[in-house]
């Protein structure tokens, strides 16, 4: 045998004994950027509307929405029921404080002892939460928004904030918490100090951008991408995945011809959107998709198309 040919055969045998190179299949992952499609999400007014709901729509929700109160525990019980339906928990954390100072409340550390013992929970529950702090803080009706906060001081007393809380748990090691850091689509007042770019605490401190926004009608009727496409434009240019985290429609709106339109722009004109809540209550306006027969007969044709993920989000 050649001295060649005898090298060709060595480095065959190499590859197809040693470590199983050629036998063992190359595993692939895909990441939340590079999915194509959205999850599908949504707040359905109480956990136990869950199984209901997914019956109306013909698909499991892959993130099920629900409002969590400051100095309320953990939910545990509530994440292990989202689990058991097959979803991932998102929890809106609402710092609703007795202080007209909520956020400087946050970051001088008058609630650490409660963020420490919630973010150990959070950590023993042990999987994927996707955690919504202080969403919504450019607009004026909240108590953490910067309106209230202070105005033009208001956007890096939430990012102080924001980073205080987001120390805690990482010194807790609850690495399975996402977070979703939510402006609304546009800011009240709309002022320069207000927007929504001034209260983004930095890439090392966020997982997923998330945007609220609602089609009111009344004279206020806008599409999608009347109420999304700027912030939409703005927002994917930041290295995170985007989620609309709060969206609907108001019957008086035409919701079952403003669902149809909106979920078939979404898919051929938003791929930065990867996940899609809606929210299911009768609260200002009925949003619910079952407000008439059309309306969830469309929302559920519209959401049908496998683009929407009913799969269980991993990151």
């Amino acid at each position: 045998m050649s001295t060649i040919r005898l090298f060709l055969v060595l480095i065959v045998a190499l590859f197809t004994a040693g470590c199983g190179l050629i036998n063992t299949p190359a595993t692939t992952t895909t990441t939340t950027t590079t999915l194509r499609g959205a999850y599908l999400g949504a707040f359905v007014d109480g956990l136990s509307n869950t199984a209901g709901f997914e019956s109306k729509i013909g698909k499991n929700l892959a993130v099920n929405s629900i409002y969590i109160d400051w100095n309320t525990s953990f939910p545990a019980t509530d994440c292990d029921t989202i689990n058991t339906y097959g979803g991932v928990p998102m929890l809106t954390w609402e710092p609703y404080l007795n202080t007209t100072n909520s956020l400087d409340a946050i970051s001088n550390g008058t609630y650490d002892t409660y963020i420490t013992t919630f973010a150990q929970a959070a950590k023993t529950w042990g999987s994927l939460i996707y955690l919504r702090f202080g969403h919504e803080m450019n607009g004026n009706w909240y108590p953490w928004d910067g309106a209230h906060n202070g105005t033009t001081s208001g956007p890096a007393k939430y990012i102080a904030a924001w980073k205080h809380i987001h120390a805690i748990f990482t010194q807790a090691g609850a690495t399975n918490v996402k977070w979703v850091w939510c402006p609304n689509h546009s800011s009240t007042p709309d002022e320069s100090w207000n927007s929504a770019v001034n209260y983004y605490p930095g890439e090392s401190y966020v997982d997923w951008i998330g945007l609220d926004g609602y089609n009111w009608g009344q004279g206020d009727w806008k599409t999608f991408g009347q109420i999304f496409g700027t912030a939409y434009s703005t927002f994917s240019t930041y290295s995170k995945p985007l989620m609309i985290a709060e969206f609907a429609c108001a019957e008086e709106a035409g919701k079952a011809n403003w669902s149809t339109s909106s979920f078939s722009t979404i898919e051929s004109n938003y791929p930065n959107i990867k996940m899609v809540v809606w929210f299911n209550t009768n609260k200002e306006r009925d949003w619910r998709i079952s407000s008439t027969a059309s309306a969830e007969t469309a929302y559920k044709s519209a959401i049908s198309d496998s683009y929407f993920l009913e799969s269980k989000p991993v990151n």
